[in-house]
């Protein structure tokens, strides 16, 4: 048994070494998993987790639902296969659905296999639609994946060498409801900025600009969020400039925030809603869903080869079909009502939780060393990160280790409380060691 334990430990030894990839995350321990169900992972060595990552927000219905892989094993018995210029049974059925549950108004669907290239289709869709356009507008701080194109959208990234392989994007302007700008109150930041927006494309910009895409609650950036006077004051400014208004719903999507989509929750109305992750059931699926009005794209304009890979197209209609039967979007709301006070309640007992944000399972806390100067505390947020994956609780880090300040939880929507309830309290425990550690005392 040791010579075989032995021999497995040297042989993942040496596949770490051919990795290209720096591990995600900045871990060089990071953990090599072997078995998921519902909630928990299990790692290498039998050590069990309550994943509130969902691995990276991906699985919303749980890991390893039974309608889902039973679907995934059926379909792949019949057809693993079909090139884009067929279709299948799959494919049809999971785009009537689609449309089905879309926000009013989007009633067309294109599918591919990641979130970046769902926002690049989504990006292609503006600029077939616009081709005098110049520009397509982003907001500060968004993240829209990590293709040559969608890096560029996102979040400067540290020390990008792509710079000459990428689109420049128009950067546009955020409130901060957290720290608004300096004498201003959250509502007043809103209006300035939405007036700055608008300032930026009457004066400040050369030629129409295609695309505004934004997420509603901006995931890697921060989990910052919008007023409601933001969400109208830009579809506003979208109609009055004729830009398309693009909805990035890879993270928010499918039951996330208590409702199907974000778009639903915050009264949005997109031209075009990206989705992705949740949506596959933890295989890999994404898309977009947009309105009629707009032209379709030509042959040739976005096909991948396995853009629609039967196995993700049946898992995601078991997926999608499974939240729905099970009101995945109701147990979202309710869990996220009950986290966010449970965090609240901390918040009055710890001073390193500098503000609470949700809706629905979207929960985050963002740490900070002085909650009146707000400075971000990077360092606390990995040592809480590191210490919960030690106790059993992987919890979310922002942006790349180092970086972000915030913890994130956000779990499977169908969690069970106990699991839920578990979680916090080790986030509770580990909040207090740090605070000791750091020195963090008093709550200002």
């Amino acid at each position: 048994m040791t010579d075989t334990l032995t021999e497995y430990t040297d042989l993942h030894a040496r596949g770490r070494e051919a990795l290209l990839h720096e591990p995600a995350g900045g871990d060089p321990d990071k953990l090599t998993l072997v078995r998921a169900s519902g909630s928990l992972v299990w790692d290498d060595t039998g050590k069990e987790y309550i994943d509130c990552t969902a691995q990276a927000w991906s699985n919303n219905l749980g890991a390893n639902d039974p309608r889902v892989i039973e679907a995934a094993i059926e379909q792949t018995r019949q057809l693993t296969h079909a090139r884009p210029t067929f279709h299948t049974p799959a494919l049809l059925e999971l785009a009537e659905l689609m449309v089905s549950i879309a926000p009013t108004g989007l009633d067309r669907v294109g599918f591919t296999l990641h979130g970046s290239m769902a926002v690049e289709m989504a990006l292609k869709l503006a600029m077939r639609n616009r081709p005098d356009a110049k520009h397509i507008a982003v907001l500060h701080d968004s993240y829209h994946g990590r293709s040559i194109a969608t890096m560029a959208a996102s979040w400067p990234h540290p020390g990008n060498v792509f710079g000459p392989l990428q689109p420049q994007f128009l950067r546009l302007p955020r409130p901060d409801l957290y720290r608004p700008r300096a004498g201003l109150t959250a509502e007043q930041d809103t209006e300035l900025t939405l007036g700055l927006i608008r300032d930026i494309l009457v004066k400040g910009t050369e030629g129409p600009v295609a695309a505004l895409v934004y997420e509603p609650i901006q995931g890697n950036g921060g989990h910052n969020g919008f007023s409601a006077p933001w969400h109208r004051g830009i579809r506003e400014i979208c109609d009055e400039f004729g830009i398309m208004l693009i909805i990035d719903e890879v993270q928010t999507g499918l039951g996330r925030t208590g409702a199907m989509w974000a778009s639903d929750y915050y009264d949005i109305e997109p031209d075009v809603l990206v989705f992705g992750k949740g949506v596959g059931g933890g295989f890999p699926l994404a898309g977009v869903l947009a309105k009629r009005r707009f032209a379709k794209f030509l042959a040739g304009d976005d096909q991948l080869t396995f853009g629609q890979f039967p196995i993700s197209i049946a898992a995601g209609l078991a997926t999608v079909r499974a939240v729905m039967a099970d009101d995945l979007c109701t147990t979202a709301a309710e869990h996220g009502r009950y986290a966010t006070d449970r965090l609240l309640e901390m918040q009055r007992r710890h001073p390193l939780i500098g503000d609470v944000r949700s809706p629905g399972l979207m929960v985050s806390i963002e740490l900070v060393r002085d909650r009146a100067t707000k400075e971000p505390a990077t360092a606390e947020a990995h040592a809480v990160f590191v210490r919960a994956q030690e106790r059993g609780v992987i919890l979310g880090e922002s942006r790349y280790a180092g970086l972000g300040n915030l913890i994130k939880i956000k779990p499977p929507l169908d969690i069970s409380r106990e699991l839920l309830a578990r979680s916090l309290d080790v986030l509770d425990d580990v909040l207090t060691e740090v605070e000791a550690e750091y020195g963090t005392v008093g709550v200002s």
